[in-house]
Formats: C-alpha cells, structure tokens, sequence
C-alpha cells in the first residue's frame, strides 16, 4: 500500500469520518483510495476532467480493490454532481483562479453541512477573497513542507455570519505562526511582498506600495511573537 505525500495527508486530515467524499481533480485517486483503505469515508467519487488521469484512477481504484466504495467520473470540475452524492470535497493540485471557476459553478455549496477542503497551488489570495465574499469561512489553516515546496490547505464552509476579510487574511488566511512549516509559509509570503514592494517603489509607487510594507511588518510581528512564546 502506498502512503500520502504530506501535501496530501494534510488534506486527508481535514476530511470527517464517514463521510461521502468527492475528490476533484483526483489524478491517480491516491486520496480517496487511501481514505476508503484506512475506513476513514461511507464512499467517494474520484473526479477529473481528463479522460486520461481518469483511466489512471479506474485502474489504481482495481488495483488496491476499492471498487465498493470508489468511482471514478468524468467531470469538469463538480459539474456532474448532484449535491446529494458529496459532503465533503477536496480540490488539490491547482491553481486558485481555476478553484473559484469550479467553486461559482456549483452554488449547492452554500450549505453549511458541506466542506470544502482547498489546497490552492497558485493565486491563494484570490481564492481567499472569493470565499470571503461568497460568505465561506475557514474553519481551520495548516502548512505544509512536501517535495521542497511548501502549501497551505484549509477547511471552508458556508457561514456568512462569520465570513471576514482584511489585508492579512489575504496573505495568509487563519495560518498562526505556530508550527515550521506555518513559519516558513509566513516567511515566503513576506518574501514575496518585499519583492513586490520593492517593484512598486523603483517604478515611483511608493503610495502603493506602503500597504504592502505595512503587511510586511505585521507578519514579521506574528513571527517575532511565536519566538517570544
């Protein structure tokens, strides 16, 4: 039997037992074939757009004999779900402007019994606005180091009376700066701000970049305070 990647098992954390899983863009099925293994899901379909990774899927499902609780779909995004067939849904592995196209597609997620575990390769701050207009919150945000990349994956749902958004949540969503791997997130946004900010003011924005030097020092604030602790 194969083991998760850490990318992966964090995703896998984030599902609840028992449940019916839809896992989209599912590649090789690794995912719900190890959740069905472990007894962790009622069922799950694995879903992918491609005709390809989807034959992939039929064949690892065969080979690790989890047709009983396993299928694999052809499906752009949730398009060919009916919002009965999953409680919980996992899209891995893409960017997020792709996440929001599949997300507005399916608007039977508006429901707080289902949860949507997201883990954006690109474009996270787009997402997060997304969800936060569309009245989802995170419930919870983890990092995590896998293949010398690090990602963050978080678990939404649909509670417009909690939904918020601020400048820092667009950066990092509801990541403490209380494991390595949060901190090392933490520390490669604010690389990636300082670049940016950098941009702005050799090109005679210094207006516009002083939102982003002021993010800088409020995430460098919540590193300095984890030290401390």
């Amino acid at each position: 039997m194969f083991q998760l990647g850490e990318r992966l098992r964090l995703c896998a954390s984030m599902v609840r037992p028992g449940c019916a899983l839809a896992d989209i863009g599912t590649d090789h099925a690794y995912l719900p074939i190890w959740l069905a293994k472990q007894g962790m899901i009622s069922r799950a379909i694995a879903a992918d757009v491609r005709p390809g990774p989807l034959e992939r899927a039929q064949q690892n499902i065969e080979r690790y004999q989890v047709q009983h609780l396993v299928s694999a779909r052809l499906s752009d995004g949730l398009d060919a779900f009916q919002p009965s067939e999953a409680e919980d849904i996992v899209i891995a592995g893409m960017g997020g402007e792709t996440m929001v196209q599949i997300l507005s597609r399916a608007p039977w997620l508006k429901n707080a019994e289902k949860h949507l575990i997201l883990q954006p390769m690109t474009t996270v701050s787009t997402l997060r606005h997304y969800l936060a207009v569309q009245g989802f919150t995170v419930l919870r945000e983890q990092a995590v180091q896998d293949e010398g990349r690090v990602y963050s994956a978080f678990l939404t749902v649909y509670r417009p009376d909690l939904a918020q958004e601020d400048a820092l949540y667009l950066q990092i969503g509801k990541l403490k700066a209380d494991t390595p791997d949060n901190r090392l997130y933490i520390r490669k946004r604010i690389e990636q701000l300082q670049k940016k900010a950098s941009g702005l003011a050799r090109s005679g924005k210094q207006a516009e970049a002083e939102p982003l030097l002021r993010l800088i020092e409020q995430l460098y604030s919540m590193l300095e305070k984890d030290v401390a602790n």
